[in-house]
């Protein structure tokens, strides 16, 4: 089985480099019912911050793109070289798909979101 998550000795590899110093922060949600519209829902994990209605949409998977149904994007970074990444869960079809987006399109000079600034 070809997973785009690595995990070793419970901790979660760098999908790019799979090292094992990972750090996880911004949690992205798409949520809408079928085919609507979608709620930019953004969860700032440094800071708490959480804003809704965005504009900017949570990364989509090559595979599946948007999706037709929800879609939540967990983004992070490796220590190691400074790879950023989005773990995107897409629901689709009855079906919930997993990829991996790197690099996330709409950072701003490693910022995940301007928005929501980092402490």
């Amino acid at each position: 089985m070809n997973s785009p998550i690595q995990v070793e000795d419970g901790l979660l590899l760098c999908p790019i480099c799979r090292c094992d110093t990972t750090h996880l922060e911004i949690v992205r949600v798409a949520a809408r019912q079928e085919d609507e519209r979608p709620n930019e829902i953004v969860v700032n994990a440094l800071t708490g911050q959480i804003n809704t209605h965005g504009q900017e949409p949570a990364p989509a998977g090559p595979a599946r793109g948007v999706g037709r149904r929800q879609r939540i994007a967990v983004t992070g970074f490796c220590e190691e070289v400074g790879h950023r990444f989005a773990i995107v869960f897409t629901q689709h079809k009855g079906g919930t798909f997993v990829e991996v987006v790197s690099p996330i399109p709409h950072e701003v000079e490693g910022v995940p979101d301007p928005d929501l600034p980092r402490t």
